[in-house]
């Protein structure tokens, strides 16, 4: 069994979870630190939700551990399963569960009285709870008057009032339009981090994702492709499925070439004899590799840039207009690239141009 370090808060051990012959969840392993805020991201099917269900203690796996402070809540070993009302966790779903006939602060006070805690403390934490979630000035109004956005704050108002010691986010923006998805992102992180709570986040949307964690953990077919910070994520995906999952990027596939290897910098020949100049962080790779780039460290200019390395002639066969970015599809000697870039300068369909990409932002693939 793994140390328990001081920082860390939750920690998932050998987790299998099986329905009949499918497995959903396969001898997962992730911890989650103190404060933290980490989603799980993935499409639907991958095991995520099953994953946040099992920490509630709303599944029940067949094998593993879960660990909350170091104490098992859940441990197929010690036959331990602790009671989902027992783990003083709290969790805000996809449907916002509002009982309509309540009022505002009833929806939020509702947790405090099933505590029978007094009614001045209780008048207390629900205002700031709502005060948090910017929802004191309509404290009195009737919940079946609510947007869907303000019936997501009171949902969230509720899970935090009694102080749990985890939140569990089961993709909460999915059912609210773009814009107020993006405005609620801004407002969870900032409330997550103000109460200083550990929280693990569900969803399938990458840009939520990479906006609001601390960590991530890219899900796949019921395994753990890739975890860490966002950027890294983004950056250097470790496999095809994370360079194509988070973002958008072309992946070329080649022969490595460690004989024209120079500085940390790889190429990979592609099929027409092109060379793909990629820095190599760890081992090179032998044989046959993929290399990742991503569509926005695309450069395209109208004249031959300076250098001689990951520069190469192309055609624009089409171009979207999507509006704070254009994606073009390019011809070029291995097929086709697809590139993003500001709308600042236009390119015809049809139009010669160069491409070019720092080394750097090709990635190699495990």
């Amino acid at each position: 069994m793994a140390t328990l370090e001081k920082d860390v808060h939750i920690e998932v051990e050998d987790m299998v979870v099986k329905y009949g012959d499918f497995c959903a969840v396969n001898r997962v392993n992730f911890q989650v630190f103190r404060g933290e805020h980490l989603t799980l991201l993935g499409p639907s099917g991958c095991g995520k939700t099953t994953i946040l269900r099992s920490i509630a203690g709303l599944e029940t796996p067949c094998a593993g551990e879960i660990r909350i402070d170091g104490k098992p809540v859940y441990s197929s070993p010690k036959k331990i399963n602790v009671p989902t009302e027992k783990r003083e966790l709290s969790m805000v779903f996809q449907s916002y569960a509002i009982w309509p006939h309540m009022s505002v602060f009833d929806n939020v006070a509702y947790g405090l009285r099933v505590r029978h805690m007094q009614k001045r403390d209780i008048e207390e934490k629900v205002m700031h709870a709502l005060t948090l979630v910017g929802m004191i000035e309509v404290a009195k109004k009737s919940a079946a008057k609510l947007s869907g956005g303000q019936q997501q704050r009171v949902a969230l108002a509720r899970s935090f009032v009694f102080g749990p010691r985890v939140l569990l986010f089961d993709e909460p923006l999915s059912n609210l339009d773009a814009k107020l998805r993006a405005q609620m992102r801004i407002e969870i992180k900032e409330i997550q981090k103000s109460l200083r709570i550990t929280s693990v986040y569900v969803t399938h949307d990458q840009e939520e994702a990479l906006a609001i964690s601390d960590r991530v953990i890219v899900m796949n077919v019921g395994y753990i492709e890739q975890v860490g910070p966002p950027m890294e994520i983004y950056d250097t995906p470790k496999t095809a499925f994370v360079a194509d999952f988070i973002g958008a990027a072309n992946i070329i596939s080649g022969k490595v070439r460690k004989d024209l290897s120079v500085d940390g910098i790889v190429p990979v020949e592609g099929p027409h004899n092109t060379l793909v100049y990629a820095a190599v962080s760890s081992k090179v790779p032998e044989g046959e590799a993929k290399v990742s780039i991503r569509t926005v460290y695309l450069e395209l200019t109208p004249a031959r840039p300076e250098g001689d390395r990951n520069v190469w002639p192309a055609k624009i066969v089409r171009r979207v207009f999507l509006g704070d970015f254009i994606q073009y599809i390019l011809s070029w000697p291995e097929g086709e690239l697809v590139a993003r870039t500001s709308p600042t300068e236009v390119y015809s369909e049809g139009e010669s141009v160069y491409i070019k990409i720092d080394p750097k932002h090709c990635v190699f693939l495990d």
